[in-house]
Formats: structure tokens, sequence, C-alpha cells
């Protein structure tokens, strides 16, 4: 099947998919300008982005430790679903 045709079955299902580039790509283009009038906007969005990204880093290693704890006893037989 080439790509046209897959795109002449499925428009209607995947018609999202523009839209959502579209609106990324809008919000993009603006978080630029207010970046380039607001210089200061930039070091908040920096800090922000880093905060966030520390934040997942301690919960996802958070869960990594319970999980840990919980399947310390566990056989290597036990860990595997035949």
């Amino acid at each position: 099947m080439r790509v046209r045709d897959f795109y002449i079955w499925q428009a209607g299902e995947f018609d999202f998919l523009w839209k959502s580039q579209m609106l990324l790509g809008v919000l993009l283009v603006l978080t630029g300008v207010l970046i380039a009038v607001f210089p200061a906007l930039l070091w908040g969005l920096v800090a922000a982005g880093i905060i966030m990204v520390g934040a997942s880093l301690v919960g996802s290693a958070w869960r990594l430790r319970r999980l840990e704890r919980r399947a310390r006893g566990f056989s290597a037989s036990e860990t595997f679903e035949w």
C-alpha cells in the first residue's frame, strides 16, 4: 500500500495529526516571540524545565527503590511469567 492510498483511506481518523502539529508550531513561535520581547522569560523557562526534569528523576528513582524492595525476596523463576 502506498502512502497516498493510506491517507485516502485513513484521512478521517488521522485528522488530528496535522492539527496537533500546527498547534505545537504556533505555540513554539509564540514562545519564541515572547522570549525575544521578554528575555527574562528565557531563564524562567529554563529553570522550570530543569526543575521538572529533576522532579521526574527523583520520582522515578523513588518508584524504582520501592520496586526493588518489593522484589528483593523473589527468585529468578518467580520474576518471569511463562
